[in-house]
């Protein structure tokens, strides 16, 4: 998943790649530890272009993920089709070494620097994928989730436990009313 910079001078490339999961170090620790699967590879559809002194890559990012539901903890499989926008910069020799802190321009937020002739594209899109991920997965929109007291899948079977009290810090104005005078 690499873009050779020589190859932008003589006009846009498209780069269509299809990658197992495995080859990205952080989506195969999640898969490791059960947190998340994937169906199938990782499949990018993206144009990179050369403009001035920036490379940018523009496409689309499709993969099928499993995930735990977020009411129910059954897996929950979902299509995603994530629309992608990098801006690559060649860093500066001198500024590649320093250390030294220093307040980035607004030109500069948002880009993301490079050295050599090559650009590596597979940590930005485990980025790019890895904040694509569902943050409340459901395995359906009616979901109905556990039962807060027994731990009972309500989607498979009722449960007859009383519903839990509630016991928020502003519980005791529950019956508080206001008059008008």
């Amino acid at each position: 998943m690499e873009i050779r910079i020589d190859n932008l001078k003589i006009r846009p490339r498209k780069l269509v790649f299809a990658e197992p999961v495995e080859k990205f170090p952080v989506l195969r620790e999640l898969v490791e530890r059960g947190e998340v699967g994937f169906h199938g590879d990782i499949s990018t559809d993206l144009v990179a272009t050369l403009v001035g002194t920036l490379v940018e890559v523009e496409g689309s990012l499709a993969c099928t993920v499993v995930i735990p539901c977020s009411r129910c903890l059954q897996p929950a499989e979902q299509q995603l089709d994530l629309r992608i926008a990098l801006a690559f910069t060649r860093q500066k020799m001198s500024e590649a070494g320093t250390g030294e802190e220093r307040e980035l321009t607004e030109e500069e937020v948002g880009l993301i620097p490079f050295e050599g002739d090559t650009i590596d594209l597979r940590s930005s899109l485990e980025q790019e994928l890895l904040m694509g991920l569902p943050q409340h997965p459901l395995c359906a929109d009616d979901c109905a989730g556990l039962c807060p007291v027994c731990g009972a899948n309500l989607n498979r079977n009722r449960c007859d436990c009383p519903p839990p009290v509630f016991n928020g810090g502003l519980s005791a104005l529950k019956g508080f009313k206001v008059t008008k005078e």
